[in-house]
């Protein structure tokens, strides 16, 4: 397994791996019915290839098996970019969604991420690649990327995603909060950086 940054061309991937990781049912939250599904795959698909954006193939990491499939993706930032980050999703969810909102004022919107934390937004591993320590290869690789910092990483879990909590727990990390993703409590959780 290898871990590569993100580019512009796993955009869709990258789309992918942030609705797998978000679920099915904030997604129908996002487009406003099952029907406009579609549209948070374009949505998502357009912030990975946006540079500006927090979903940008630029915060990316992608696993590529040894057949050259991607077996998985991690999307990491620097929590205190969060506000800037956004913005662009902002602009996109009113084109391609038709959210009434501006950018100005995503900056209003409950922060699911902290700005003293390096935060993973989003991860997955493609079903047939499960149980291979793809999600560990690309949690080191995040701890690779930003080697140096002083910022522990942190992360947001559904309560009832007992199985994805219980392995963040196995991997060091502590709840310190609940935090909100478009209204939706979440455990938020944090693991110090060098432990």
């Amino acid at each position: 397994m290898k871990i590569r940054d993100g580019k512009a061309d796993d955009a869709p991937f990258l789309a992918r791996v942030v609705t797998e990781a978000i679920g099915r049912e904030l997604c129908v939250g996002l487009a406003g019915s099952e029907k406009r599904l579609p549209l948070v795959d374009e949505l998502f698909a357009r912030l990975a290839a946006d540079p500006t954006s927090q979903y940008s193939y630029r915060n990316a990491l992608i696993a590529v098996s040894a057949s050259g499939e991607r077996a998985g993706g991690i999307i990491a930032y620097d929590g205190a970019d969060l506000h800037r980050l956004r913005r662009a999703f902002a602009r996109e969810a009113r084109e391609i969604l038709g959210w009434n909102v501006t950018e100005e004022e995503s900056e209003s919107w409950d922060d699911e991420a902290a700005p003293d934390e390096i935060y993973i937004d989003s991860l997955y591993v493609a079903p047939e690649f499960r149980r291979q320590g793809v999600a560990s290869e690309l949690l080191k690789g995040v701890r690779k990327r930003f080697e140096g910092t002083p910022k522990p990483l942190g992360l947001l879990v559904e309560p009832e995603n007992h199985k994805a909590l219980q392995t963040y727990l196995h991997w060091g990390f502590r709840q310190v909060g609940i935090s909100h993703f478009f209204r939706t409590p979440m455990l938020h959780m944090q693991k110090e950086f060098h432990s």
